[in-house]
């Protein structure tokens, strides 16, 4: 598996594997909707411009294939970087494919020396994923309660982070 940079190019890909609200914002968070569009897709390419950038997002490539997409978020001032934004093809999930996923963005992230602390927020209910970010080294943090409100519904939110002497590389 290998990263490659997140273009205009993937955005009607990516954009195909969401059918409703509720799995854009599981896959982006609150601030998205569905359907995604262009302009949804141009503001994150765009953040990847920025000097330093303010995100970085890649689509991961497997055998040729486009399997998911990723990101990291940076708050430069403090050290934290953000894993963000995670997705695997709906046609390809339950075959192993998001943990080395996460695994090369969690070396992306500390490869940077400035970068301290890698976090995240994940939907409570998302119980693979969050068993995927504990086997690439993630610990709980703690819940945001009833944090998101998608429809008439409200979803609690999981923190979980990675500290720099707490990675081991692979």
């Amino acid at each position: 598996m290998r990263l490659i940079p997140f273009t205009k190019n993937h955005f009607a890909l990516l954009a195909s594997w969401f059918t409703s609200e509720e799995e854009v914002v599981c896959w982006g968070g609150p601030l998205f909707h569905y359907p995604l569009d262009d302009q949804q897709l141009q503001s994150l390419v765009d953040a990847c411009h920025t000097e330093p950038p303010q995100r970085k997002c890649w689509m991961a490539e497997d055998g040729g294939q486009l399997v998911g997409h990723i990101e990291l978020g940076f708050d430069w001032r403090n050290g934290n970087a953000i894993l963000q934004r995670v997705g695997i093809d709906p046609k390809l999930r339950g075959k192993g494919l998001a943990e080395p996923m996460v695994r090369l963005v969690v070396a992306e992230a500390f490869a940077d020396l400035r970068i301290f602390r890698l976090e995240l927020n994940v939907y409570s209910f998302n119980q693979i994923a969050i068993k995927t970010y504990t086997k690439a080294g993630f610990k709980i943090e703690g819940v945001r309660r009833s944090s998101t409100q998608v429809g008439n519904d409200r979803w609690d939110c999981t923190i979980m982070s990675l500290l720099r002497e707490e990675y081991t590389p692979r």
